[in-house]
């Protein structure tokens, strides 16, 4: 769904220079193409390429001419990147060093002035976005997937690999019911897995809603009433959760109530400070019913509901608690 690309630091001198940022356009949330951070400081690696290309005149005309084009398209790259936190082999070159990443874990493409010895597939160049047919700059449809735990881990999964933070915004999730556990495990397997794109461990939350134990038919739903359902699910999270997390990871597992404004808890999401999904039916797995081929449509979201989306539940700006959340500690 969501797509991550390394890019030499030297083209993008080269377009600032010469006005060209077809590219850079192409780049971004909404294009499902995130840029890399990589190495390590990407955007002080490229200003420096920047400096160097000028001989450190900040005061030459040439350099004047070329910075305003160049700032604006670091802004818009770096507007939301991949973190990998590697640094690299001054004495090698960039695309060497990103090929030998690459090899370990890969990227989506590598974009690069040349292509190298050719040895590397994953190695490309601008001359790829006239070539429609080329899935590695033009990106798959996105289709819709069945309502099974592993499609569903699947189509999260490019975000997975590359997270460093995961949040599960589920308001029917329950810890105890095995049509979540299923897809919860199908998911850590990625996040947590040998497959990711970086190193560390990402830290992992859930967020549920009590309201799904109360009924209208039930009357009022006081506070002592949903501390209890709270309890409950707490309990449940960590009587069933540990076993589907590796020793040494957690989870934040919280309880939210409907806030008394804003939106209701409703909509379910998987954020992550790589990106977000919107899973209109859910995170579960639906297949253990005879005959059942349901399907749903994920959907990548855009920038601007990300942020939104982002600051409400991991930033916490209009949601309401109740109890305090548990960490949940893996012991497989």
């Amino acid at each position: 769904m969501i797509y991550e690309y390394a890019l030499d630091p030297g083209l993008v001198v080269d377009w600032a220079i010469n006005g060209t940022g077809r590219v850079v356009g192409q780049f971004g949330m909404d294009q499902r193409r995130l840029l890399s951070d990589f190495p390590r400081d990407w955007k002080g690696q490229t200003y420096g390429e920047f400096y160097k290309h000028f001989e450190y005149d900040d005061t030459s005309l040439a350099f004047q001419n070329a910075q305003p084009t160049f700032e604006a398209y670091i802004q818009l790259l770096t507007d939301h990147t991949v973190r990998r936190n590697r640094m690299i082999d001054e004495s090698k070159s960039w695309l060497d060093e990103a090929v030998a990443e690459h090899s370990s874990r890969p990227f989506h493409a590598i974009m690069a002035s040349h292509t190298g010895d050719g040895s590397c597939t994953a190695v490309i160049t601008p001359n790829i976005i006239d070539d429609i047919r080329d899935g590695r700059w033009y990106l798959p449809t996105i289709a819709s997937a069945r309502k099974t735990a592993a499609e569903i881990a699947q189509a999260v999964a490019p975000l997975l690999k590359v997270a460093n933070s995961i949040t599960l915004i589920d308001p029917y999730f329950d810890p105890s019911e095995p049509r979540f556990l299923a897809t919860f495990a199908e998911m850590m397997k990625i996040a947590f897995g040998s497959s990711r794109c970086i190193g560390e461990w990402p830290s992992v939350s859930i967020m549920t809603n009590v309201y799904q134990a109360h009924r209208s038919r039930d009357g009022e739903f006081t506070a002592s009433q949903k501390a209890n359902v709270a309890a409950d699910l707490t309990h449940k999270a960590n009587q069933h959760l540990p076993a589907h997390l590796p020793k040494g990871a957690f989870v934040d597992f919280l309880c939210l109530e409907n806030p008394p404004s804003g939106d209701s808890f409703h909509n379910r999401f998987v954020l992550t400070d790589a990106g977000g999904i919107i899973a209109p039916y859910g995170l579960d797995d639906f297949s253990g019913g005879s005959g059942h081929n349901a399907k749903d449509d994920l959907q990548p979201m855009s920038m601007g509901v990300y942020e939104g989306r982002w600051k409400q539940y991991v930033e916490k700006k209009d949601v309401s608690i109740i109890g305090d959340p548990v960490r949940v500690e893996g012991i497989a």
